[in-house]
């Protein structure tokens, strides 16, 4: 049985892992890009993509694993306020700037007003197809 409720969980999750997916995805490029690789361990943290969801009842739980020196990596220039200072900033963008635009720009709105009448149907018919095929 498809009921409303189940059909709203999986367009949450599913925007939910299309944001998280483009997050990893940045910051992989961004580490393949200005970082010169050392042990190797950052770039195939965020090539792994590994996220974890819980739902228990109506609320749903995110558990992302980073590397906790990724949150750090983007400060390197932060001292300085010349225009090179600036000029690297921009490039290293790893955390704030990719997590937080992701997140406000393109994951809740997606949240907020993505859930038509169409969509809606469609989940449906991809829950139906699961449950009876």
């Amino acid at each position: 049985m498809v009921t409303d409720s189940l059909i709203r969980k999986k367009f949450v999750h599913d925007a939910l892992q299309k944001g998280i997916s483009k997050i990893y995805a940045t910051q992989e490029s961004v580490v393949r890009s200005n970082y010169q690789l050392r042990t190797g361990r950052l770039q195939t943290s965020l090539s792994k993509h590994s996220f974890n969801s819980q739902i228990t009842g109506e609320s749903q739980t995110i558990f992302v694993k980073i590397l906790p020196y990724l949150r750090f990596l983007d400060m390197a220039y932060r001292q300085r306020n010349d225009r090179v200072a600036k000029f690297k900033r921009r490039n290293l963008a790893l955390y704030n700037r990719v997590v937080w635009g992701v997140l406000y720009h393109e994951t809740f709105p997606q949240l907020r007003y993505g859930f038509t009448d169409e969509v809606r149907q469609a989940i449906h018919n991809q829950l139906e197809k699961a449950v009876n095929p």
